[in-house]
């Protein structure tokens, strides 16, 4: 015990007069105490007598009902460390699952201020004193002391389930006692030192400002969140020497107080650590120092971990006097703290992480022999080779420059897709502060599919905007456009100090003028937050009354929506907004031709939107309609059979093998093949990046899947063994087809998008580019030699599959995210539809248009047919925009194709329809989550289910009926039908 920088004897020996804790009360004057270390060790001592009398065990966990630090707390957690315990952390007042955790943390005592705590978890507890204050300490009735029991536990900690599922960590004190040795010698810490205890006790980095005054000797800042809020930091920081915090907790000081005390030469701060979250941009640091800074006095570092690893794994001390060296304003993530640290990198092309030299990008992976933490959910064997290098994922991105040097992208699970571009919102933000100087959090809103700035900005400091809207036209790309830009004074944080993104994005959108919303207001919004327009007309009439400024509206306002500077994504995501607030779906789709077209201006559109009828439906009426329909359900019964975690969005589609497979991958990166009646698991496979593609069955041992991470996957769907993968450098959303020995599949790739490559030697046989962006629906077979792709910039072409060379090909005016059909007339035709709604027939043999059909909304499902033997009419099913199912009936004889029914249902339809009870009924989902059963002859309702989720996956039906289809609830569903 004496060796640990913990043990009681060890600090009575070495450091009894030191100051050790400096505790500011509670109260506006910031009242302080200063304990001895010898003070200190006396209540300690109390304790462990109260923890022997009570016969409390080592060797196990003793939980700490904690929200801040104190004093008290501080002995207290001397205290279990010194009996021979573990400690873990826990805030009863805002944690969920309180049982669950404490079972889980190996803890078999809890220890707590309030005595209803007690009686809700304890069995039996004890009362005692610190520092006059009364504690109880109570016995749990379960525990899982067999996690712990073989190893040398310091902590325990829960992570926040940034990374994935939160997770209880388990941390040996050989694991975090590197970090302390390491940064006591780097920071040089000595007796005279105080640190600032700041890190709240459910997030490790406490733990290391803890531990380096124990090593060392040196003091220890602590006070309430309370306190901390009474004061305007002056007077709390004045005597601190060593300070570690996020940025964004350091950003609340401001900036006057970070320039004018924290970085004066006359100031006791020594060493400033930045970590938990991305590192300042040079600009935002330079702004905060101070002219006559000094850096050999004041010393600022850009510290990196993961909980995983407790606690920190890397460190950069930023050099201010040289910052024009950090290349494209980035600054590295540093070297490893100690010589125990190993780095690795999952490179984007799945390369073996320990391969890799040079340049790559990739996850970051942070491994050790050494600095173990045990984890039960990842650690399944709980003795492992004590010589055992163990890897934990970071779940950041990062990327290796030529000379080694690692910089921070973003997180992994941050990106997101935006019509067919992958954004990593992370490394857009920073992107746009460099262009901005200022802080910069990027935000997609998902149900609108927008894409959100949100910029720092002060009271006083309102008046650039028009300018920094100006670089984002300017410097960014066109899918980098935002569709709203919001200025917040006030960046809200979690409890560990860190940007709370969906408490962000919730103030955002719950913000009262959104109640308010007309489609001209959305409009005149995005033209003055994100196009840069100043004082844009609310209406016509006000354009007309500012005749005499007629000539800067007409500069403004005078062309159209692209020439101004509007990019295909901006108006898609407007018409997607905006569309929901308009009554009549003919102008819904009207509108999105408006902005797409040059020969409507600006004026036109805003005129267009002023007299459009709005959309008055209520909430009350919407439910009436939900009722209504469940009446009608006498036809068919559907019944719940199962459903299957898949931790995230199921977005994909899923896919039937021989009516007892049922295969479907999510956004979780997790793929799991089902038995299709029970819901049970065959197998489960976890890739490197999220799934939307559907699985593809090869044989009775094989399957294909196309991933985010550019990759095509065949893999055993029996065994789970990854058999091959191949790299097409671009996300995979399509479903290949196996072709004549061959795999035909469509990318994101930006070199090419098409390729082929032999089934049996893998090697790519031919590849091509088509179009400019990329591809999102599935080939179509045309014919033995010919196969159909279509692009999202729009182009379609038939391409011969022995060579690559294209047959013919054509474009449209919009992109095209539907996978089309084939009509087997006396004519061979396709049935394609392109986004703004237009439903297309063209010739298989040239592609030359032969009629079409103008649907009320945009079109993302895809094509299903009905086509039967004895008649000569082909029945054309998809969903739309507008939030009906179309059945199109298309009489070939007579090249016309008019609307036979349509079915509404309660918001839009993205995922392509099914057919079932042999082609008589039609299975569709709407993207709020009700499943309905329409008869495929008049359109009728048969029966309906609701999911009470998203739904973007598209159902498909079995050979027995049943149903399956994923949802944005993170479940795969089940469902039979019953006549």
């Amino acid at each position: 015990m004496d060796k640990y920088c913990y043990s009681v004897k060890r600090l009575s020996k070495l450091y009894p007069n030191n100051p050790f804790i400096w505790e500011f009360e509670t109260n506006p004057d910031l009242t302080r105490q200063i304990y001895k270390y010898d003070q200190i060790i006396r209540e300690v001592m109390v304790c462990l007598d109260i923890f022997r009398r009570e016969k409390i065990k080592s060797f196990t966990g003793i939980s700490l009902d904690v929200r801040g630090h104190s004093a008290r707390s501080c002995i207290l957690l001397l205290s279990i460390l010194n009996h021979g315990c573990h400690f873990y952390c826990i805030d009863f007042k805002t944690t969920n699952n309180i049982s669950q955790k404490l079972k889980d943390s190996g803890a078999e005592y809890v220890i707590s201020k309030h005595i209803q705590n007690m009686d809700e978890i304890c069995t039996t507890y004890a009362t005692f004193k610190v520092l006059n204050h009364t504690y109880f300490i109570g016995t749990l009735p379960t525990s899982q002391t067999s996690i712990t029991s073989k190893r040398n536990i310091c902590y325990t900690i829960c992570t926040s389930g940034s990374t994935g599922e939160p997770k209880m960590i388990h941390v040996p004190y050989e694991c975090i006692y590197p970090n302390i040795k390491s940064l006591c010698s780097l920071l040089k810490i000595n007796e005279q030192d105080v640190i600032f205890l700041g890190s709240p006790p459910t997030f490790d980095p406490f733990v290391v400002e803890f531990f380096m005054a124990l090593e060392m000797g040196s003091s220890l800042v602590v006070a309430t969140n309370t306190a901390i809020r009474f004061t305007n930091s002056v007077q709390l920081l004045e005597n601190i020497t060593i300070l570690q915090t996020t940025p964004s907790l350091f950003r609340l000081l401001g900036i006057q107080t970070i320039r004018d005390f924290v970085f004066q030469t006359t100031s006791s701060l020594r060493c400033l650590l930045l970590g938990g979250e991305k590192f300042p941009s040079p600009q935002e640091i330079q702004s905060w120092l101070p002219e006559n800074f000094q850096h050999d006095s004041k010393r600022i570092f850009n510290i990196y971990g993961i909980t995983e690893y407790s606690c920190w794994a890397t460190i950069h001390e930023y050099q201010p006097t040289v910052s024009s060296k950090y290349i494209e304003n980035r600054i590295p993530l540093g070297t490893p703290l100690d010589e125990a640290t190993i780095l690795h990198i999952n490179n984007d092309e799945g390369g073996d992480k320990e391969s890799l030299n040079g340049v790559c990008k990739g996850e970051l992976l942070i491994g050790s022999s050494i600095r173990r933490c045990f984890i039960p959910q990842c650690d399944k064997d709980n003795d492992n080779d004590a010589n055992e290098i163990i890897f934990r994922k970071t779940g950041d991105l990062v990327e290796r420059d030529e000379g080694g040097q690692l910089f921070y992208i973003g997180r992994i699970n941050n990106c997101i897709k935006r019509l067919g571009k992958r954004i990593c919102l992370d490394s857009l933000a920073s992107k746009i502060e460099n262009l901005s100087k200022t802080q910069a959090i990027c935000l997609w809103d998902e149900h609108h599919t927008k894409l959100i700035f949100c910029l720092h900005c002060d009271k006083e400091d309102k008046g650039n905007q028009s300018d920094t809207q100006n670089l984002f036209k300017t410097h960014l790309e066109d899918f980098e456009q935002p569709d709203q830009i919001e200025y917040v004074e006030h960046m809200p944080l979690n409890q560990h100090g860190k940007v709370d993104n969906k408490k962000l994005l919730s103030k955002i959108l719950e913000n009262p003028a959104n109640y308010k919303k007309t489609p001209l207001s959305v409009f005149q919004n995005f033209l003055e937050q994100v196009m840069g327009f100043q004082q844009a007309p609310v209406t016509t009439t006000q354009i007309n009354e500012e005749a005499t400024n007629a000539k800067r509206i007409k500069r403004n306002l005078d062309v159209g929506f692209l020439q101004a500077g509007g990019t295909s994504f901006q108006a898609l995501s407007l018409a997607t907004e905006i569309g929901e607030l308009m009554y009549r779906p003919e102008e819904q789709r009207q509108f999105l031709e408006m902005l797409l077209s040059s020969e409507v201006s600006l004026i036109d559109v805003m005129e267009f939107l002023e007299n459009a009828k709005p959309n008055e439906q209520t909430t009350r009426e919407y439910k009436i309609d939900l009722q209504s329909l469940t009446s009608l359900n006498a036809d068919y019964k559907i019944k719940f059979l199962w459903r299957s975690d898949l931790k995230k969005c199921v977005d994909a589609s899923p896919t039937i093998f021989e009516n007892e497979y049922v295969a479907v991958g999510s956004h979780s990166h997790i793929l799991k093949t089902l038995n299709t009646t029970t819901g049970s698991e065959i197998t489960h496979l976890e890739l490197s990046d999220r799934i939307e593609c559907p699985v593809v069955f090869v044989s009775s041992n094989m399957a294909l899947v196309g991933c985010y991470d550019g990759l095509l996957y065949g893999f055993n769907f029996n065994t789970s063994e990854i058999l091959w993968q191949i790299s097409v450098n671009g996300m995979i959303k399509a479903k290949p087809v196996i072709m004549d020995g061959r795999i035909i599949l469509g990318s994101y790739g930006e070199d090419y998008n098409v390729y082929a490559f032999d089934l049996r030697s893998l090697n790519c046989l031919w590849k091509l580019k088509l179009g400019s962006k990329g591809i999102f629906s599935s080939p179509l077979w045309l014919s033995d030699t010919l196969v159909l792709f279509c692009s999202l910039d729009g182009s379609y072409a038939s391409i011969d599959i022995a060579n690559g060379s294209i047959k013919w090909k054509k474009k449209l005016d919009s992109p095209i995210f539907s996978t089309p059909a084939l009509v087997k007339n006396p004519r061979i035709e396709v049935v394609l539809a392109e986004v703004r709604g237009r439903v297309i027939i063209c010739s298989a043999e040239n592609g030359k248009e032969i009629t079409h059909f103008q649907a009320d909304g945009n079109i993302f499902s895809s094509i299903t047919l009905l086509q039967k033997d004895s008649l000569q009419s082909t029945f054309i099913l998809f969903g739309c925009h507008d939030g009906n199912l179309y059945c199109l009936k298309y009489d070939a004889p007579q090249s016309q194709i008019l609307l036979h029914w349509k079915f509404a249902l309660n918001s839009a339809v993205y995922s392509t329809p099914a057919l079932a009870f042999d082609k008589s009924i039609v299975v569709a989902c709407s993207i709020k989550g009700q499943l309905v059963l329409v008869d495929t002859s008049q359109g009728q309702i048969k029966g309906s289910y609701d999911f009470k989720a998203e739904i973007f996956s598209s159902p498909c039906v079995s050979d027995s009926n049943c149903i399956y289809v994923g949802a944005r609830d993170n479940f795969l569903y089940a469902l039979q039908v019953l006549q």
